[in-house]
C-alpha cells in the first residue's frame, strides 16, 4: 500500500535537513476560532499510518483533519481536496 501524500511531506519535514518550526500546518478542531487550529510541524511528536501525535502526548490528529501544509515563505506544500459540489 502507498504511503499517504502529506505523511511522506511531514515525515522528510521532520527528518530532513529544514527546521520543522519554519513549518505550519492547519487542521479542523471544533470548538476553535473557524474551527481550525495551526501549529508548527515542530509540535509533532510522532507520525502514525494515517494520524500524528502531538508533543502533548495526548491529541492525535487523524491526516483526514488536516487542511494545508505551508513552508516558512508561505508557500502551499499540500492543500486537501475539495469535494466537488453537484
Amino acid at each position: 500500500m502507498r504511503e499517504h501524500p502529506l505523511r511522506a511531506i511531514l515525515s522528510r519535514i521532520m527528518r530532513g535537513g529544514s527546521d520543522p518550526s519554519e513549518f505550519e500546518l492547519a487542521y479542523v478542531h471544533r470548538g476553535a476560532v473557524d474551527d481550525q487550529m495551526i501549529i508548527k510541524v515542530s509540535g509533532i511528536a510522532r507520525l502514525g499510518k494515517g494520524s500524528f501525535l502531538l508533543r502533548d502526548g495526548e491529541t492525535q490528529v487523524p491526516f483526514h483533519r488536516v487542511l494545508y501544509v505551508l513552508d516558512s515563505k508561505k508557500i502551499l506544500l499540500w492543500r486537501k481536496r475539495q469535494r466537488e459540489t453537484a
